[in-house]
């Protein structure tokens, strides 16, 4: 079964462009929430390393780049897959 917040990354993945990163907004949004942000890490390298356009690729490593300075979380997404 799928992570709740998957759908909701996905869906923002689609609407996002090269000047506005969605996905990292959701994210951010849900650390603001109070989510904890090893969960929204993990729910994103596993979106990464399933998706297969490399626009959309981009779009969720660029959002785990950035979570990564925010958190110190070690970049576990292999941009050249």
């Amino acid at each position: 079964m799928a992570h709740p917040f998957e759908k909701m990354f996905l869906l923002a993945l689609k609407k996002s462009n090269e000047e506005e990163n969605l996905v990292l907004k959701e994210a951010e949004k849900l650390i603001h929430k109070g989510y904890a942000p090893n969960e929204i890490h993990d729910v994103l390298s596993k979106l990464a390393a399933g998706l297969i356009s490399d626009k959309e690729v981009e779009v969720i490593t660029d959002a785990l780049e950035e979570l990564g300075e925010q958190f110190d979380f070690e970049d576990d997404v292999d941009e050249e897959e």
